[in-house]
């Protein structure tokens, strides 16, 4: 059984007292996975909420077609850290894919449906658990925001916008079309980045585009497939799609 010390450090559980821990012990399975096994896939359901335990987690965008590499990589994890937060925000669907990166990971899952239950009977837990939740994805974007595909000798710069709002509209998928377009281009000059809501939360997701020297492009209403639009018709060959351009009003 995973010791109520352990817990204790976990940061979706901080707050809880030992008597609630005790009662989220009942939720938990230690699971073990060998160097370069697959936790759980990108856009299976997500039935488990994972803390690492030892080892490194590499959360990657999978490449449809391709073997994953290091650099797909978004963010590495190691003990203590928290994942798999999509078991509790809908679709409840991974949003990246989960790999191994160490010769043995360790890893603590909690089953979203058993927490389910015991928020239910419990709704302090519960309250305590989500708003701890909440802080664990408000870090990760900020990580993310801090560090996606930074290059120093970067020509052009692509923002995609992840506030809340955004978020539920589908950054997500426009974050993820992008960075496997980035990938398979091969350009070292480009530069992914996220940032907050641009006011315009009616026109979301919206992205925009820094070439050079050339005027700033924010295109609205994006998607998987219009990202991959503008990526191969303005990005590599420098063509504006008009139709997607933020009207001005």
């Amino acid at each position: 059984m995973i010791s109520l010390d352990f817990l204790k450090k976990v940061e979706v559980l901080k707050s809880l007292n030992d008597e609630q821990l005790t009662a989220v012990q009942g939720c938990c399975e230690e699971k073990v996975f060998q160097s370069g096994a697959r936790l759980f896939s990108e856009g299976e359901e997500a039935t488990h909420l994972c803390v690492m335990m030892e080892g490194q987690v590499d959360l990657r965008f999978d490449l449809h077609g391709q073997s994953t590499s290091d650099a797909n990589n978004i963010s590495s994890l190691t003990e203590s850290a928290t994942f798999g937060w999509s078991a509790f925000v809908p679709p409840n669907k991974y949003k990246l894919s989960a790999y191994c990166a160490t010769r043995n990971c360790k890893v603590l899952r909690m089953e979203r449906d058993c927490l389910l239950r015991l928020f239910e009977q419990d709704t302090e837990i519960g309250y305590r658990i989500m708003t701890n939740v909440n802080v664990v994805i408000a870090k990760r974007f900020q990580q993310l925001r801090n560090t996606a595909s930074d290059s120093p000798a970067a020509k052009v710069e692509i923002t995609v916008h992840m506030a809340t709002c955004g978020i539920a509209a589908g950054a997500r998928e426009v974050m993820g079309a992008l960075m496997e377009e980035v990938a398979q281009s091969g350009r070292k000059d480009i530069r992914v980045k996220t940032s907050g809501c641009l006011g315009k939360c009616a026109t979301e997701p919206n992205v925009t585009v820094n070439i050079g020297w050339e005027e700033p492009v924010i295109y609205q209403y994006m998607n998987s497939d219009k990202m991959r639009q503008v990526f191969r018709k303005h990005i590599l060959s420098g063509q504006v799609q008009s139709d997607f351009v933020l009207a001005e009003k």
